[in-house]
């Protein structure tokens, strides 16, 4: 394979989601079918001898041009993708363009892939999370060979209509591209590196792109199913406070029996989750509805302790002081209850809802700017009509 000139060739990447399926949060991976274009300049010399006179005369007016079996004879960027799980399936196809806005011919890279990506799933939010479903570009060459960017003339998009799993997520259509850098330290590979000097290519990175799309979690059967009832659990404890305080024993039995039912649900609901290191919001509320049930029954045993203890003939009277004690208490600790519920609802809305509205936001703009374009620009993701090497034709990869 023919090598680059020793200067930084920028690579100019994007990506189209044109299929995304299931989501596995267990495994912390997503199916998906994507596009990748990315393009670099060349010189019109070097790829004019590889074309028809036909083509020649195409490529010259601006219009795009196929050019077969570019990469056996040409420089090409050597792209992978950086959160592939197993082997990927792909179909790359080269063209070339010139383009009116620098006047310089580009060669662009079509790679349609389709297989499982991994994707660390944050959980803190559970339920009410927005996750990001990213592919990661990368250069097999260091970034003094290459450097990778996004496309500023095309962005990248993704397709709402093709996803597979509408019924539990809702896809933004919002697709952002961000650049980072990672450290190579294998002092080893120099097949791309015959002219640097030893141990050179450890002060060097490799350019990835990361492109990303959202999908929030529709999360009104946890609403349902896990809030509602753990509230709903914790709520009923307070009707024990209507059992004579010297019925000790039936307190504290149907306390624990309400205990048992809050850790018995806290299980099943933990089933359908990663094993993650920290709590959710879902497992927070759910542990805290077990501390209300574990400090009601500590309460009924302790009132009632006092009352044996204290009152001839273990009979409790709405005179006893006691007793008077013990609606203080059930006072107490429901407004406790209500007041921590309330905080509850003030924090669901100002921090796990603010990224779904903040995605909404950016959704409703992007719809906005769509709509003042020209109509022949209008597309799923920005991209320009005009501009043959940007189709997104697809080829099905079986």
């Amino acid at each position: 394979m023919l090598r680059s000139s020793n200067r930084v060739q920028t690579v100019y990447v994007r990506l189209m989601f044109s299929r995304i399926g299931e989501i596995d949060t267990l495994n912390e991976k997503y199916q998906a079918q994507a596009s990748i274009e990315a393009r670099w300049q060349v010189e019109i010399d070097k790829i004019l001898p590889d074309l028809s006179p036909e083509d020649q005369t195409r490529l010259t007016a601006g219009k795009s041009v196929s050019l077969l079996k570019y990469a056996e004879s040409h420089w090409t960027p050597q792209l992978y993708i950086e959160n592939a799980i197993g082997d990927l399936k792909e179909q790359i196809r080269y063209s070339a363009k010139k383009y009116r806005q620098d006047n310089q011919v580009y060669v662009c890279e079509h790679r349609d892939i389709k297989g499982a990506f991994w994707e660390k799933l944050e959980l803190h939010h559970f339920p009410s999370d927005v996750q990001d479903l990213s592919v990661s570009v990368g250069s097999m060459l260091y970034n003094d060979r290459v450097l990778l960017a996004p496309d500023p003339h095309n962005g990248s998009g993704v397709n709402l209509e093709a996803f597979v799993d509408q019924q539990e997520w809702q896809l933004y259509a919002y697709v952002d591209s961000t650049q980072r850098f990672i450290d190579e330290f294998d002092l080893h590979s120099a097949a791309n590196d015959e002219d640097d000097e030893p141990g050179s290519s450890e002060d060097r990175k490799r350019s990835i792109i990361t492109i990303t799309c959202h999908a929030a979690r529709r999360s009104h059967y946890f609403y349902w199913n896990g809030y509602a009832l753990i509230f709903f659990i914790m709520l009923s404890s307070y009707t024990l406070f209507l059992i004579p305080p010297h019925q000790m024993a039936n307190r504290i039995q149907s306390g624990c029996t309400l205990l048992l039912t809050s850790i018995t649900f806290r299980w099943t609901v933990n089933r359908s989750l990663p094993t993650i290191s920290y709590l959710t919001s879902l497992d927070i509320y759910g542990i805290l509805g077990i501390v209300y049930l574990v400090i009601n029954i500590i309460w009924h045993a302790a009132i009632g302790g006092l009352l044996f203890e204290n009152v001839p003939g273990f009979v409790s009277k709405p005179e006893l002081k006691l007793v008077k004690i013990d609606r203080i208490a059930f006072c107490v600790s429901f407004g406790i209850f209500i007041i921590t519920h309330i905080l509850l609802l003030i924090w669901l809305y100002c921090v796990p809802l603010k990224h779904r509205r903040d995605m909404q936001k950016r959704d409703d703009q992007l719809k906005l700017a769509k709509s003042r374009k020209p109509a022949k620009n209008n597309g799923p993701s920005n991209v320009k009509r005009n501009d043959p090497t940007s189709s997104y034709e697809r080829i099905p990869i079986n």
